[in-house]
């Protein structure tokens, strides 16, 4: 395997001829997607596909490296990038919020099976944000037409019928035991007990998805696709 350098915004170049942004709202969450984003989507592929990636967070006290590798690469970028200014146009155009990058750096999401999916999708979650500050979350879909299977799913909480962690999610957190355990999985544990799924954006090669980074979402796994080959999803979040 040839694993050679390449200038983040060359190989990230965007297509001048993608469609324009359109709104994809799934209930109360609005959501933006831009289509054709890689003017050559396979070269990524190809180049991110070859990149050696590590654990993310720590395999002890949990199943990552025993029933599938969640990984993450992150690659360091330095203005001006094509990718980053398209996100800021369009959070500003649709979220009229001004705003940066949260990191000077980009990460892919790399993840592959090794045991049968015991769920449909991963731990809903929400992504970190500064208090003050709106956050919202930019992912692009990185694998190959062929390699494309489910996608985001958005979730409420049940008990509380949350879309985000208000105090009422974090207050059950603190007393349900099994709900804390489900941090140590990819999968969650009886995730219809807590998590109503309230649509999915399925994963296309080359969108781009933006959405307020405080809406609890999660990969959408319907089948089990990724033993031979990782899912790769494109992340960065900006804030303002």
């Amino acid at each position: 395997m040839e694993v050679k350098p390449f200038i983040f915004d060359q190989l990230f170049r965007l297509n001048q001829n993608m469609m324009p942004p359109k709104s994809a709202n799934l209930g109360e969450i609005p959501l933006v997607m831009i289509e054709d984003v890689l003017q050559d989507p396979q070269g990524v592929r190809d180049t991110i596909g070859r990149s050696p990636a590590t654990n993310w967070g720590y395999p002890e006290g949990t199943r990552n490296f025993i029933d599938y590798r969640d990984c993450r690469l992150r690659f360091p970028v330095f203005p001006p990038v094509g990718l980053i200014a398209l996100a800021a146009h369009v959070i500003q155009a649709h979220y009229k919020v001004s705003v940066e990058p949260q990191e000077s750096a980009i990460d892919v999401n790399w993840f592959m099976q090794i045991s049968a999916k015991p769920a449909n999708h991963a731990c809903p979650h929400q992504d970190a944000l500064i208090a003050g500050k709106r956050t919202f979350t930019c992912l692009l879909y990185l694998n190959s037409p062929e390699e494309c299977s489910g996608g985001t799913a958005f979730f409420k909480f049940r008990k509380t019928q949350s879309l985000v962690a208000d105090e009422r999610f974090e207050t059950t957190l603190r007393l349900d035991r099994r709900l804390q355990e489900n941090a140590l999985d990819y999968w969650p544990r009886n995730p219809d007990v807590y998590w109503e799924n309230m649509g999915v954006i399925s994963m296309v090669t080359g969108r781009l998805l933006i959405f307020p980074a405080q809406y609890f979402h999660a990969a959408f796994h319907p089948e089990d696709s990724f033993f031979d080959f990782p899912r790769l999803t494109l992340a960065f979040w900006m804030v303002g």
